[in-house]
């Protein structure tokens, strides 16, 4: 199984097409974007690029295979024109055996979440980073469109070959890590 993991979009319609390049390139069976579809906030001012229907419409095209969580930015308008499993504020699935936890970021925290579940994954905070704690992994696949402290846009594969967070232009690999380990399994 392939899944692309994607965050922060923000209503650039740069961003979402790349996306839709990549998703096209990599045919992945599932999708999981961790909110601030279209919205932008008050605090990245209004890019060149800001699109939100249009990135509705992109991100629409591969509802079938999507499921998302709603962000700090999303509204409520979002629930009714992102056509995609599950916007909800945190989503639980379980794939191939690994207990997953979809949530943006901005409401939950490493500290509120530690419990069951073996793969934590979030957006929000714009910088992409793996982190191993008590037995979990917990992603964050960077920002698709306003990435912070000098990082890339990026987004994530995970597939048989582990995790991997990628250059959202170059697709070149910023991290890798092969997962599930078998060293971690509870």
């Amino acid at each position: 199984m392939k899944i692309l993991i994607a965050s922060d979009i923000h209503g650039r319609v740069k961003a979402a097409s790349r996306l839709e390049e990549i998703i096209s390139e990599e045919k992945p069976d599932l999708i999981f974007l961790l909110g601030d579809f279209m919205y932008n906030g008050p605090r990245n001012g209004v890019p060149e690029d800001y699109e939100p229907m249009e990135v509705c419409q992109i991100l629409n095209k591969h509802g079938s295979i999507t499921y998302g969580c709603i962000g700090n930015c999303d509204s409520r308008i979002d629930r009714d024109l992102l056509k995609f499993a599950c916007l909800e504020d945190i989503v639980y699935l379980d794939i191939n055996g690994v207990k997953t936890a979809l949530y943006h970021g901005d409401d939950y925290s490493i500290e509120r979440l530690q419990g069951s579940q073996d793969l934590y994954i979030s957006g929000h905070t714009h910088l992409y980073g793996l982190i191993e704690k008590d037995g979990a992994l917990w992603l964050n696949p960077g920002s698709a469109s306003f990435p912070k402290q000098d990082r890339r846009p990026s987004f994530a594969i995970w597939d048989d070959k582990g995790i991997r967070i990628k250059d959202l232009y170059s697709l070149e690999t910023l991290l890798d890590y092969p997962w599930p380990r078998k060293d971690l399994a509870k």
